[in-house]
């Protein structure tokens, strides 16, 4: 009888770490759909970090500089 309960209890904590885990992945992957950067409230510098500043920079047609061909 003592195991019973017990059991629920760790199959309860075990879906909750589960849920959690699965909801902050889930948020993340939300972010990155509606274009918001997804490492704003990131403290550590990171790989991916570095790569979705460098994509916003350099993907917006405006941020690139345009040849003048006035001289050739």
């Amino acid at each position: 009888m003592m195991h019973d309960w017990q059991d629920w209890i760790v199959a309860l904590i075990l879906v909750f770490c589960v849920g959690r885990v699965g909801l902050s992945f889930w948020r993340l992957y939300q972010k990155t759909e509606r274009g918001d950067d997804p490492c704003a409230h990131c403290t550590q510098p990171c790989d991916i970090k570095h790569q979705y500043q460098y994509k916003k920079d350099n993907s917006c047609p405006c941020n690139k500089k345009t040849k003048n061909s006035c001289c050739e």
